[in-house]
C-alpha cells in the first residue's frame, strides 16, 4: 500500500510542476549577418526611399528578408526580430508591385545635387593659377572636385520587424504526461489485487494521459499535413495578372490530398490559378473564373465544408455590363487612328496623347474585368495549439482523483495499524 501512495505522490509532483509551466513562449527570429553585394554608397542615387515591413511568423520574416537580399544590398544588420539593410532599386514601379504583404513605403524623395561649390573651386583655380595661393587652396580643390553624375536608381533603406509570434510549449507537457502514464500503469499493477479504489484512481490517470496524447498526436499530424500542403501550394504555377475578386473561400488544406482535390476541382470547372501571394499568416490564391462557372466552384468548396462568400449578383451584373464600354473604346481608338494623317503635327500630338491615356484605361479595365475567387490557405505557423491549457484542464481532474486516492490510502494505512 505504501508503494501505491508513493506513486500517487510522484503524480502529484509531476502535475503540480506542469501547472507552473507557461503555455506559450515568445521568441523573435534572428536573420543573421549578411555581407554586402555592392557598395550602395559608391555612386550618388537619384532617389532615396524608406520601407518598413512587419511579419507575424518566423517563416514569413525569413521570406521577406530573403526577398530584400535579392536586390543589390549593403551589409545586413540583424537583431532578434529586426533586420536592416540598404538596397538599390532600378525599377521602382516593379519593386512597388512586388513588395510582399506587410511592407509599406514610408517615403521616396529625389536628391538634389548642388554643384555651386564645384563651380566656385573652378573659378578660384583660374584666379589663383601660378600664385602661392593655389597651393594653399589645393585641399579645397580636392574636396570640391567635379561632382559625380547621380545614377538613376533608388537607394531604399529597409527595416523588417517581427512581432515575435508566440509559439506553443510542447516538451514539458509531453514529459509530464508520459511520466503520469508510466507511473499510472505501475500504480495499477501494484494495486490490482490490493485495492480496487486505488486501482480506479490509477486507471483515471492513465485515461487522462491517453486523452492528452490523443489530442497532441492529432494536432501534430494536422500541423505537419498543413505544412506539406502549404509548401506545395507555394509552388503552384500561375498565369499571373490582376483580377476582380467576386467570391472567397477559407480553404482547409490539411494534407496534400486537399491540394490535389482543389486543383482537380479548378481544372474540372475550366478555371485556372492566376496568382499565389503569401500574406504572412495566410496564402491568397486567385482562381480565375467567368460568369458561368464561378457558382459551380463556390458550390464545390461549400460541399467540401469550406467557408465561402460571393458578391451581390446585382453588382456582378453591373460589372459585366461594363464590357460594352470596352467595345466603344476600341471603336474610338480605331477611328482616331484612321484620321491621324489628316491632322496637323500639333493636333496629332494631342490626339496621340489622348489615345495613349485611353489605351491605359482600357488595359486597367481589362485587368479589373478578369473575375476570380480568392482562396485562403492558413500558414501552419499560424496554428498555435494550446497544449498548456489542455494539460492544465486534465491535470485538475487528475489531481482531484489522486488526492482522493491519497485519502483512501491514508485511511487504509490507519486501519492496518
Amino acid at each position: 500500500m505504501e508503494r501505491a501512495v508513493y506513486l500517487l505522490i510522484i503524480i502529484v509532483a509531476l502535475l503540480s510542476v506542469s501547472l507552473t509551466v507557461p503555455s506559450h513562449t515568445y521568441s523573435p527570429p534572428y536573420a543573421g549577418f549578411f555581407g554586402s553585394t555592392i557598395n550602395t554608397y559608391e555612386k550618388p542615387p537619384r532617389w532615396v526611399g524608406y520601407v518598413e515591413c512587419t511579419a507575424d511568423t518566423s517563416s514569413y520574416y525569413s521570406y521577406v528578408v530573403n526577398w530584400t537580399l535579392r536586390y543589390p544590398h549593403d551589409y545586413g544588420v540583424s537583431e532578434p526580430g529586426v533586420f536592416k539593410t540598404t538596397i538599390l532599386v532600378r525599377n521602382w514601379s516593379r519593386f512597388f508591385e512586388e513588395m510582399p504583404s506587410g511592407c509599406h513605403v514610408l517615403g521616396r524623395n529625389s536628391l538634389d545635387y548642388d554643384d555651386k561649390l564645384y563651380r566656385a573651386s573652378e573659378r578660384l583655380k583660374n584666379l589663383t593659377a601660378g600664385t602661392p595661393d593655389y597651393e594653399k587652396l589645393e585641399p579645397f580643390f580636392g574636396f570640391a572636385s567635379s561632382p559625380e553624375t547621380p545614377v538613376n536608381v533608388t537607394q531604399v533603406k529597409i527595416t523588417v520587424f517581427s512581432t515575435g509570434m508566440m509559439k506553443p510549449v510542447k516538451l514539458p507537457f509531453v514529459i509530464t504526461w508520459l511520466g503520469v502514464l508510466i507511473v499510472g500503469i505501475a500504480g495499477a499493477l501494484v494495486s490490482y489485487r490490493r485495492s480496487k479504489s486505488l486501482l480506479a484512481v490509477f486507471l483515471i490517470t492513465v485515461i487522462l494521459s491517453a486523452i492528452f496524447f490523443e489530442e497532441y498526436i492529432q494536432m501534430e499530424r494536422k500541423i505537419s499535413g498543413t505544412a506539406e500542403a502549404f509548401n506545395e501550394l507555394l509552388t503552384l504555377n500561375s498565369t499571373s495578372g490582376w483580377c476582380t475578386e467576386i467570391g472567397g473561400a477559407q480553404g482547409d488544406f490539411s494534407s496534400r490530398d486537399d491540394v490535389t482535390w482543389f486543383l482537380k476541382t479548378v481544372e474540372e470547372n475550366n478555371a485556372t490559378v492566376s496568382s499565389v501571394r503569401w500574406e504572412d499568416t495566410v496564402l491568397r490564391i486567385h482562381v480565375k473564373v467567368n460568369s458561368s462557372n464561378y457558382m459551380r466552384i463556390i458550390g464545390a468548396f461549400k460541399e467540401r465544408g469550406w467557408e465561402t462568400s460571393v458578391i451581390d449578383s446585382e453588382y456582378l451584373n453591373a460589372l459585366l455590363e461594363e464590357r460594352h464600354g470596352t467595345r466603344e473604346i476600341n471603336e474610338t481608338l480605331t477611328t482616331l487612328e484612321k484620321y491621324l494623317p489628316y491632322l496637323t503635327p500639333d493636333e496629332r500630338k494631342a490626339v496621340e496623347d489622348y489615345m495613349a491615356n485611353l489605351n491605359e484605361t482600357l488595359h486597367q479595365d481589362r485587368d479589373q474585368k478578369n473575375l476570380c475567387i480568392a482562396v485562403f490557405a492558413t500558414n501552419p505557423e499560424a496554428i498555435i495549439p494550446d497544449y498548456g491549457g489542455h494539460s492544465d484542464f486534465l491535470a485538475k481532474f487528475a489531481l482531484v482523483a489522486v488526492f482522493v486516492g491519497l485519502a483512501l490510502g491514508r485511511r487504509r494505512g490507519d486501519e492496518t495499524r
